[in-house]
C-alpha cells in the first residue's frame, strides 16, 4: 500500500464519540478513507447515520461494544483496528489483543487523541532528560459530560436497541469488571469501567507519555485511591522513583456547565502544564504553559494550536496502514494504563 491509498473502513457503534467526532472526520478525510459500513443495534441511529454519511451498508450487530471480542474478531479477519479507549476492561483481554495483533501482523491503534495534540507534543519535546528535578504531578478534571456542548438534535439517539442486546452488554460488562477487580455491582461497574477506565484513562495516558520521556520507570507504584458518590468522584495517587507524588482526580458534575482539565508537572526550576478544553469542542486549543524564572522576573511562554487531535489521530492511523509508520498509541500502552487504574481501584477498596 502507498501513502495515497484509500483505506476501506467500517465503524462499529454509532454512539456519542462516533457521531460527534470520528464519523465527521472520516467524512472529511475521503481522500484517505472509504467509509463502507456501520454496525449499530439501534435502527433509528443506524438509518440516520447511514443516510447522513451515505454509508452503503449498515448492520444491526454491534456485538457487545465493551467486549474485546470485537477487536479480536477483526484481527482474526485480517483487518487493521482503530479502537476507542478503553481498549478493554481486563488485563487478560489486553494481553489477548496484543497476541492477536502480533499473530495477524496488523495495526491496532487505541484512541488516545491527546497524544496527537500539538500542545502535548510541544510539552513532550521540551521536557528535561530526566525526572531528577520533578517534584510533583497534579491532574484535575471536572466534567459536565455533553449537555453544554450539544443541542437536542445534534446527536441521534435511539430508544429501540433490543432489550436482549442491552441485557447482554450490561451482563458482559459486569462480569468483566468483577473479573478485573472482584466487584460487579452497579456502582463498581460505573466507578471502574466509566470513571477510571472511561475518563481518567485519558490523563493517565498523557502522564505516562510524559514520564516515559523523562525516563521514569513504568509502571509506577500506586500509593492511594478513593471513589465515592456512586463512582462519580474518583482519585488516585502514585509514587515516582525519586519520591515525587502524582495525584489525579476526576469529578462528574452534571449540573455545572463548566469543563476543566489540567495536567501540571512541577519541577524544581519550572512549572509546565497542559489545559485541555472539552473534547467535544472542535478546533478549541489546548494551552501549554511553561513558567520559569528570568532573574527576578517570571518568564511565561504559552503555546496554543487549533489543529484537531481527533483528526490527526485518524491521519496517523492511515499512515500506519499505508506507509508502515510506527503506531504511537499501541495496545501495550493501553495495557499499562489499565494496569495502573486497576491497581488504583483495588487500592480504593
Amino acid at each position: 500500500m502507498n501513502a495515497s491509498a484509500r483505506v476501506r473502513i467500517g465503524v462499529v457503534g454509532c454512539g456519542m464519540v462516533a457521531q460527534a467526532m470520528h464519523l465527521q472526520h472520516l467524512a472529511g478525510l475521503r481522500d484517505r478513507f472509504d467509509l463502507l459500513s456501520i454496525a449499530e443495534p439501534s435502527r433509528t441511529v443506524r438509518d440516520a447515520i447511514a443516510a447522513r454519511y451515505a454509508v452503503p451498508r449498515a448492520y444491526d450487530d454491534a456485538r457487545a461494544l465493551l467486549d474485546a471480542d470485537v477487536v479480536l474478531a477483526a484481527l482474526d479477519a485480517g483487518l487493521h483496528v482503530f479502537v476507542e479507549k478503553p481498549l478493554c476492561i481486563t488485563l487478560k483481554d489486553a494481553d489477548r489483543i496484543v497476541e492477536a495483533r502480533d499473530r495477524a501482523g496488523k495495526v491496532v491503534q487505541v484512541g488516545y487523541m491527546k497524544r496527537f495534540d500539538p500542545a502535548f507534543e510541544r510539552m513532550l519535546a521540551e521536557l528535561p532528560d530526566s525526572a531528577d528535578a520533578l517534584r510533583y504531578v497534579r491532574v484535575m478534571c471536572h466534567d459536565p459530560e455533553w449537555v453544554p456542548f450539544f443541542a437536542a438534535d445534534d446527536i441521534v439517539r435511539g430508544a429501540d436497541v433490543p432489550a436482549v442486546v442491552i441485557d447482554a452488554t450490561r451482563k458482559a460488562e459486569s462480569e468483566q469488571v468483577e473479573e478485573a477487580v472482584g466487584d460487579g455491582s452497579s456502582d463498581a461497574v460505573f466507578a471502574f469501567s466509566d470513571a477510571y477506565l472511561g475518563s481518567m484513562v485519558h490523563d493517565v495516558n498523557v502522564v505516562h507519555g510524559l514520564l516515559e520521556r523523562l525516563g521514569e520507570p513504568l509502571p509506577v507504584e500506586v500509593a492511594d485511591a478513593a471513589w465515592w458518590a456512586g463512582g462519580r468522584s474518583i482519585t488516585g495517587s502514585a509514587r515516582l522513583a525519586n519520591g515525587a507524588r502524582w495525584d489525579s482526580a476526576w469529578i462528574q458534575l452534571l449540573d455545572v456547565r463548566e469543563y476543566r482539565e489540567s495536567v501540571t508537572f512541577y519541577f524544581a526550576d519550572s512549572i509546565r502544564s497542559l489545559q485541555f478544553p472539552s473534547p467535544w469542542l472542535k478546533q478549541s486549543p489546548t494551552r501549554y504553559e511553561r513558567s520559569e524564572a528570568d532573574g527576578a522576573a517570571r518568564d511565561v511562554r504559552i503555546v496554543e494550536s487549533h489543529e484537531e487531535s481527533f483528526l490527526r489521530e485518524l491521519v496517523h492511523f492511515h499512515d500506519c496502514i499505508t506507509t508502515g509508520a510506527e503506531c504511537r498509541t499501541p495496545p501495550e500502552q493501553a495495557r499499562l494504563d489499565i494496569e495502573l487504574l486497576t491497581n488504583m481501584f483495588l487500592a480504593a477498596r
